[in-house]
């Protein structure tokens, strides 16, 4: 069964307020965003970012809802392969989700999609747009610095997080 923007829009607004988060919605692009503080690293906090994305043949209907989770650091031109390789190897076997390294401009951020063709994903689905980012930048936040910093390399800081 195909579901509806309105239906995808109201269930990840459920999301947030039956857990008491705190959110901007920008109805016109039916984007949510929200920031977490992180607990496990030096990061301190991630933003994250989800977009109820509609249908390309019939944009009253949901094709995906996708999640981007945004740290505050950056790679820059002198750390750029090295934080590419730490997110390669981060990535790895991961199960739900991957990091990304945009190129352009250094920005690191961590995605999950849902497929919301033929039916809206259940609430364990849902949690995953704002657990597992989280999660994922609180495990491997500090070997991320310790490689934008030249403290060590991708390889040894991905030993440490994953040792």
């Amino acid at each position: 069964m195909a579901v509806t923007m309105e239906e995808a829009l109201s269930t990840v607004e459920e999301l947030f307020t039956s857990n008491n988060y705190h959110y901007n919605l920008d109805t016109g692009k039916n984007v949510f965003n929200c920031q977490f503080n992180l607990s496990k690293t030096k990061l301190g906090s991630v933003r994250i970012t989800i977009l109820v994305q509609p249908d390309n043949q019939d944009p009253t209907l949901c094709r995906r809802i996708s999640s981007y989770g945004n740290a505050s650091v950056k790679a820059d031109s002198s750390n750029m392969a090295e934080v590419c390789e730490f997110l390669t190897r981060a990535n790895f076997g991961l199960a739900i989700g991957n990091f990304e390294l945009d190129y352009r401009d250094g920005e690191i951020r961590y995605k999950v999609c849902l497929d919301c063709q033929d039916a809206m994903p259940g609430h364990a689905a849902l949690e995953h747009l704002l657990g597992v980012p989280v999660a994922m930048f609180n495990r491997y936040g500090d070997g991320l610095l310790t490689v934008i910093m030249g403290m060590t390399t991708p390889e040894n800081a991905i030993k440490k997080v994953d040792g």
